[in-house]
């Protein structure tokens, strides 16, 4: 009677039949084995980072695909948000004249003099104010800023010095405190001289070429104008200019 045969004695038989190299070649000793060591430690440790980094990827893959948000492998670029006067804000942009000011919520450009001849060598002007219409207020002559606005004028030069140019708007006659500052990275002329005994002009004067741009606001009287307009506002204003 012939034995019982199945697959696994054929296979057996089979491996038992092949021929082996000599026991040396292939059972390592002692020294080989310390040798092989560190290399199999590195191995076993790679496969292990590679693992591990397949696990996490296809479980964020997973997640990403559960709750239906997109996986971002590249960094995102931090773009600079503009900077606004007390919160919400706009500006207001002159590109006949090359310049652009910023500002707070709520302010607007002021009706124009209504039948008044501007100044000899005026070749712009532009009063911006935080009150209402029906707030607003301007007294006849266009010397005058209403208290509270900020005024932004171009004016023909013809070669006069912002120190001569502030004499004759007022600074001369009047004791008036004098300055300088920087305006967007161009040098300003500052000036302040009483207009009453409860109002004060501030002026700034920057030149342009064969141009003088002027900035000039009221305070006063009080330290606080309608609603809630103070110097320190019409300051940031006047430094948010921006000249081309």
């Amino acid at each position: 009677m012939f034995p019982e045969l199945s697959i696994e004695r054929i296979i057996h038989r089979e491996i038992d039949s092949l021929p082996l190299p000599p026991e040396s070649s292939w059972v390592p000793n002692g020294l080989s084995m310390r040798r092989s060591m560190p290399l199999t430690a590195l191995v076993i440790c790679a496969t292990a980072v590679l693992v591990l980094g397949a696990v996490l990827t296809a479980r964020e893959a997973g997640d990403a695909a559960g709750t239906g948000r997109r996986v971002v492998t590249t960094p995102l670029v931090n773009l600079p948000r503009p900077t606004c006067l007390r919160g919400g804000c706009n500006v207001y942009r002159n590109d006949a004249f090359g310049y652009g000011i910023v500002l707070p919520a709520g302010w607007r450009v002021a009706p124009a003099f209504r039948g008044a001849t501007p100044p000899r060598g005026e070749l712009d002007r532009v009063e911006f104010t935080g009150q209402s219409p029906d707030e607003w207020t301007h007294l006849v002559g266009l010397e005058v800023v209403a208290p509270w606005d900020l005024v932004v004028e171009v004016h023909d030069r013809r070669g006069t010095l912002p120190m001569d140019w502030s004499r004759a708007d007022g600074c001369g006659p009047n004791p008036c405190v004098v300055g300088e500052t920087t305006l967007s990275q161009s040098p300003a002329y500052a000036v302040s001289w009483p207009i009453s005994p409860s109002q004060r002009m501030h002026a700034y004067y920057v030149v342009r070429g064969d141009r003088m741009l002027i900035l000039r606001y009221v305070t006063g009287p009080g330290a606080e104008g309608p609603h809630g307009v103070t110097e320190r506002t019409l300051q940031e204003m006047v430094g948010s200019i921006t000249l081309d």
